[in-house]
């Protein structure tokens, strides 16, 4: 017998910049409701940058679609350099029950300078992976967290 679940994700966005900068987010980053059918392996969920996404239908039943993330951050200082993003995993997309999932291969875009006010805009996808041990998921919310540093030139 198997056991069905839906989930839904919610990401949470941690910028870590020396200068005071602000996070607006245009669209959160979400891999969709979903329906578990298997997690006797581990299965992905993959969205990325541009809209587009995939998932492996021995694992999942795709309810609504994932979405990548869209962030505008601002008070970066007007035209300066976007020199380095590091994306970090805090904590694996985790529900009430413990269960998990783990976010693997983030990747972002963004444009090389900020604009004349200091703000660039983020587009951030990834990889969520079941954790393929036998256990069936129940339906709930599975969290996350993300750390973004940006490294500006002035």
């Amino acid at each position: 017998m198997r056991l069905f679940a839906c989930f839904t994700f919610i990401f949470v966005l941690m910028l870590s910049v020396s200068a005071s900068a602000a996070v607006t987010t245009i669209q959160a980053m979400s891999f969709g409701h979903f329906i578990s059918r298997d997690n006797s392996s581990q299965y992905d969920i993959v969205v990325n940058t541009d809209g587009s996404y995939s998932y492996d239908g021995a694992g999942y039943v795709m309810v609504t679609p994932p979405q990548p993330g869209v962030y505008d951050i601002d008070g970066l200082g007007a035209n300066g350099n976007i020199d380095a993003v590091l994306l970090t995993q805090n904590t694996p997309l985790t529900s009430l029950s413990a269960r998990s999932f783990q976010i693997v291969n983030l990747t972002e875009t963004h444009p090389a300078t900020t604009d004349g006010l200091g703000v660039a805009r983020f587009r951030i996808g990834g990889t969520a992976r079941s954790s393929g041990n036998g256990t069936n998921y129940i339906d709930e919310t599975f969290n996350g967290v993300v750390r973004i540093d940006i490294t500006v030139s002035f």
